[in-house]
């Protein structure tokens, strides 16, 4: 019998595929991946990203399998379009997309550079027309469905992003969809100040889906930490295409992360991508290293902290459980995640020990363990932190237990 919660590479809650939890969903057979990284992403406060950075992230991106790749503006930006020129010129396997607000020259200056698909935004809550974008609904309508008219006569495939959508009349956000549907090639629904809760964006995916036959995408923001929850609700709901960021950075609390997305929809939901997953690793200390915006080191799938182990009881259940399946839900090596650190500390217990030692090559009787376990409490409590092999070393030479040889020396 094939089990989607468990196989040599994962293991996952057999409940999110009980008959009662896929009953009236819809997830895509394929799920596509539409990246805004060097777009949204480069809006996080302090991130700047030059025509050469949008190259070296867009090659990893593509090298990762994502479907489309959002390159910037180019309709404010030169080093966009430049940005945009060189991609095409790099001959990836990723559709190229453009940023574009709702007006003719951003659209022919996406058209300009060599895009393949643009995105154009839309606002559909009243707050957002009235106020940030400063026009009336009647107007705007006229504008989208004359620019995205414009667009397609251009050989441009659009995507829509209805902004602010989960805080809009969704009379509005269907009678933007009836004026433009013949010209656009999707609708994207935004979570613009991410206010839904995952049930909710479920809701809303099935209702926009049901007044249209074209593809609907799902775009979110983090400011509620549902970012990803949100996303995965959304495919359940039908959306076809999720829009990501590596790393989740984006403007305020960043966006909705790949590398959460990529693992979630196809371990916790069955859902298959052309995400490389391998991949996940390397992408995201790719971008940053560019971005210089580091990764929190818990950063779900991708911390660099997410398989090291110091507690007592998660080192007992590395030892014990065959392949680490007892100590995570997931292979690191399915990730491509190179890294793995046994860590001792005060918070560290026996199989920590034994673990550590067998790391080290070495052998020591367990009766020692208690009094090594004593000196490594004081130790890291004096240090505030875990220790180093060294100081484990050293710990066990003052023991009587070790002696320190020549590479040992070199090594410090």
């Amino acid at each position: 019998m094939i089990k989607p919660w468990q196989t040599s590479k994962w293991f996952v809650s057999p409940f999110n595929f009980d008959k009662e939890m896929v009953e009236g969903t819809s997830p895509p057979k394929r799920l596509m991946f539409h990246d805004v990284t060097l777009r949204d992403g480069e809006q996080q406060a302090g991130v700047i990203f030059s025509k050469y950075d949008k190259v070296i992230i867009g090659r990893a991106l593509d090298r990762a399998g994502v479907d489309r790749i959002e390159v910037g503006t180019p309709g404010t930006s030169l080093e966009d379009r430049e940005a945009v020129r060189a991609l095409i010129a790099a001959t990836l396997e990723a559709k190229l997309f453009s940023w574009c607000r709702n007006n003719k020259l951003d659209i022919a200056a996406a058209k300009g550079c060599g895009s393949w698909g643009i995105t154009i935004e839309v606002p559909t809550s009243a707050l957002m027309i009235r106020e940030a974008y400063s026009t009336s609904l009647e107007e705007m309508l006229m504008m989208v469905a004359e620019n995205t008219q414009y667009a397609k006569s251009e050989g441009l495939k659009v995507n829509l992003l209805l902004v602010d959508a989960t805080r809009s009349d969704l009379a509005t956000v269907k009678r933007v969809i009836k004026e433009t549907e013949e010209y656009c090639e999707s609708f994207a629904v935004s979570d613009t100040f991410g206010v839904a809760l995952p049930r909710a964006i479920f809701n809303i995916i099935k209702r926009v889906r049901a007044m249209t036959k074209k593809p609907i995408e799902i775009h979110c923001h983090n400011d509620f930490g549902l970012a990803t929850a949100n996303t995965l609700a959304a495919v359940r709901a039908g959306a076809s295409v999720a829009h990501v960021t590596v790393n989740g950075i984006g403007e305020r609390a960043g966006n909705t992360s790949l590398g959460e997305v990529a693992l979630g929809t196809r371990l916790l939901m069955g859902v298959d991508s052309g995400i490389k997953l391998g991949e996940l690793y390397r992408l995201s200390n790719t971008v940053a290293e560019v971005s210089g915006f580091a990764v929190p080191p818990n950063k779900p799938i991708v911390g660099a902290n997410v398989f090291n182990v110091e507690s007592a009881q998660a080192a007992q259940w590395l030892a014990k459980g065959a392949e680490g399946a007892a100590a995570y839900p997931f292979s690191r090596d399915l990730i491509g995640n190179p890294e793995f650190k046994l860590m001792l500390s005060k918070k560290s217990g026996p199989y920590n020990v034994k673990l550590k030692l067998e790391e080290l090559g070495l052998k020591v009787s367990e009766s020692k363990y208690p009094e090594i376990l004593g000196r490594i409490y004081e130790r890291s409590l004096q240090k505030k932190g875990s220790l180093t092999d060294d100081e484990f070393l050293e710990i066990l030479q003052d023991m009587g237990l070790y002696k320190f040889k020549q590479e040992d020396l070199m090594r410090a």
